[in-house]
């Protein structure tokens, strides 16, 4: 079984798990600029999406292709999302912020009913088992050119106001990361 299928099947796992507590009293606390989408995508296929959007921005397009049963436009976009979010685990220092991506994946995914994800599912584990298409596109695409305040104000550090100087990675090789990426999240070689 390919790390893609177990990693989908977990987050499955996750969100009908996270459906069946639903109902607890929950505090949501939240800093400015936490997990925003500057530039909503639309449901498109990776080639109509812009280094200038963060995960964040990517996973609207997902709901947008969930809510019209477009689940191929919805599977290609779902691994840019991560791809990016991927990435900015690897550029931004503060390590409580990387949850962000896991965050967005269960407020896309979590709302959805089984037979949506079930057949997003499928989408994936086919685009995974033939990747040629979706790794031109992500090659394409190329790494974010943004920058990642959507995760760091995620992490403690936005909430504790204890910022550290730099947010981001020193010396960080973007290049090598986006190819580390690639290689483990779509599998392109």
């Amino acid at each position: 079984m390919s790390r893609i299928t177990v990693l989908g099947i977990l987050a499955l796992a996750t969100l009908s798990a996270c459906k069946s507590i639903s109902g607890a009293n929950v505090t949501n606390y939240t800093a400015e600029h936490d997990l925003e989408s500057t530039k909503p995508a639309a449901c498109t296929n990776i080639s109509g999406l812009s280094s200038q959007q963060n995960p964040a921005d990517i996973f609207s397009g997902v709901k947008k292709c969930l809510a019209e049963g477009k689940y191929d436009k919805a599977a290609k976009l779902y691994f840019a999302a991560i791809s990016y979010g991927s990435f900015d685990t690897k550029r931004v220092s503060d390590q409580t912020a990387h949850q962000a991506i896991s965050v967005l994946r269960m407020n896309v995914l979590g709302s959805q009913p089984q037979d949506a994800l079930n057949k997003l599912q499928s989408k994936l584990k086919s685009l995974s088992s033939d990747n040629t298409s979706l790794c031109g596109s992500l090659t394409k695409l190329g790494a974010p050119t943004y920058y990642p305040s959507y995760m760091i104000q995620h992490g403690m550090g936005a909430f504790s106001g204890q910022v550290a100087k730099n947010d981001l990675v020193e010396n960080f090789d973007g290049k090598k990361a986006w190819q580390e990426t690639l290689a483990t999240i779509a599998h392109c070689q």
